[in-house]
């Protein structure tokens, strides 16, 4: 099928809530990829980060080769080691603790809204701080935490407790913590606000204005993950 044809695939069939480049992939491998005219692409996106050891790795495919052979998926009612094995893993490279696995990262942004939202229920506080040209993602709860105008327009009333502060301002967040505030979210490093690196020292008085307020902060790491 040429780009085209599947094109027109998406034209009809597909809610456009991307703006897609002209072409259908086809085929990747390493840091190329290829459409369906035999065009080939040098690849600067990797997946969004999801293919950080390029396009179709030999030792990836045969992995997941090898365990769909075995066991495809199961709900999370049951224990599989593989699952077990890849918390240790990202337990022990990262702060300690349990890992929470989902689908994207606005899964795992809304549930770091709801883990905060319980961790403060017993103190009424609720609010989050975030940061101007961040980007959460576009589930309810993480495009409120997206401080970008344009992603909110048709949405309203969207979900209470979200405060923006200047990326980089220690004193602007400084400012809007009150006695309901519950928490600090963050991406370490901005990525569609322009792959915007923080001031040195900002993230370390972040952690120091949260453990002043026995506040959360909460790191999206999109980016820096």
């Amino acid at each position: 099928m040429s780009s085209q044809e599947t094109i027109k695939l998406f034209d009809q069939y597909v809610i456009p809530n991307y703006t897609r480049f002209p072409v259908s992939l086809v085929a990747g491998e390493g840091a190329y990829v290829w459409d369906s005219e035999g065009n080939r692409y040098l690849d600067l996106f990797p997946g969004w980060g999801c293919n950080l050891l390029g396009h179709c790795p030999p030792p990836v495919v045969a992995a997941v080769r090898e365990q769909l052979g075995r066991l495809i998926h199961v709900p999370n009612t049951w224990h599989t080691e593989a699952q077990g094995q890849w918390a240790k893993a990202l337990s022990e490279r990262s702060f300690g603790g349990k890992a929470f696995f989902c689908n994207s990262g606005t899964e795992a942004n809304e549930a770091a809204i709801k883990l905060v939202r319980l961790h403060n229920s017993s103190r009424r506080r609720y609010k989050i701080i975030t940061f101007e040209g961040g980007f959460h993602g576009r589930t309810l709860g993480s495009t409120t935490a997206t401080a970008q105008p344009k992603y909110h327009e048709g949405l309203g009333p969207l979900m209470a407790g979200f405060l923006y502060a200047p990326y980089g301002d220690l004193e602007a967040v400084a400012r809007l913590i009150d006695k309901e505030t519950a928490a600090i979210m963050i991406e370490p490093v901005q990525g569609e606000g322009g792959i915007t690196i923080p001031p040195d020292g900002f993230l370390a008085g972040l952690r120091k204005l949260a453990d002043e307020h026995e506040l959360l902060l909460v790191f999206d790491e999109v980016q820096t993950g």
